[in-house]
């Protein structure tokens, strides 16, 4: 995996925001090869017929097997994005999630699916919404573009992970409003990163064209992974390299060191501050 740094600006936007836009984090030939995997997974899906007022059968949302595609298996360590997943958390994590999400135009006059707004990996079911960490980060590749609101991409209230209360909604709206709600402009190939305590939802596709997006989510070793994800193949990862070994979860014991992505931070002047037992005083 290269190494692209964490810009000041990138930390300061992500730790104010809860999310962190990264343009052209895809060329566009891997655009393609990504769509043509995708398209293969979400086949049937494509081929069966509308169903116009059950939007819940216009949207996939598949989770396991993505790595059995070879361009989806490249994704796990792609440079240009989860170099600043490591700088933003450490480098002791590894994959925790992914999903391909696939959404058909939806007609205007019927009721979105999933309009729901909530926080990744549910930790404030058992802490609550008050001094929650940040363990994991999201990474929403477009394959698609989104120029416009309600395309399909998934909506964010801006600063709400470092809110302390549930979002509040009036009685017949869809929307929270005293948070600012974005729906990015994106174009294939874009990519942004979002972290567990941040406030999102689904939002409806009322353009043309079925959006089309792969997620990747990262978080602390110490937290299992969805049951879905495969254990590494050892013939597959031996040609990947130890970085995407350890993303796997090459290292089965969380008291072993994850000496893979701790060389790759040293190497790049990006090691975690040590965080002592014990002090003197």
């Amino acid at each position: 995996m290269d190494f692209v740094p964490l810009r000041p600006e990138q930390r300061q936007s992500f730790d104010e925001d809860g999310f962190l836009v990264v343009r052209d984090a895809l060329d566009q030939e891997t655009v393609g090869r990504l769509t043509e995997a995708g398209d293969r997974l979400a086949e049937t899906f494509l081929k069966k017929p509308e169903v116009p007022n059950r939007p819940e059968y216009n949207h996939l949302d598949l989770r396991p097997g993505l790595l059995k595609e070879p361009a989806l298996f490249d994704l796990v360590s792609n440079s240009s994005t989860v170099p600043l997943v490591v700088q933003l958390l450490s480098p002791n994590i590894h994959l925790h999630s992914t999903s391909l999400l696939y959404k058909r135009p939806s007609r205007p006059d019927v009721a979105s699916f999933r309009r729901g707004w909530h926080r990744d990996i549910r930790i404030p079911r058992d802490l609550g919404h008050e001094a929650l960490p940040r363990v994991g980060i999201k990474i929403c590749y477009c394959l698609t573009d989104f120029p416009e609101p309600n395309s399909g991409m998934t909506v964010l209230a801006r600063g709400s992970h470092l809110r302390t209360e549930p979002l509040k909604l009036r009685k017949g709206k869809i929307d929270p409003e005293d948070v600012e709600v974005c729906d990015l402009k994106l174009k294939a190939g874009d990519a942004f990163l979002f972290e567990n305590r941040i406030f999102h939802t689904a939002a409806p596709n009322l353009s043309t064209r079925v959006s089309k997006v792969f997620m990747y989510g990262y978080s602390y070793r110490w937290m299992k992974p969805e049951i879905y994800l495969e254990p590494p193949d050892h013939r597959k990862c031996a040609n990947a390299g130890p970085v995407t070994w350890q993303l796997l979860g090459g290292y089965r014991d969380i008291d072993t060191l994850p000496w893979a992505l701790e060389r790759w931070a040293k190497r790049h002047n990006v090691p975690p501050k040590p965080v002592p037992w014990t002090i003197e005083v």
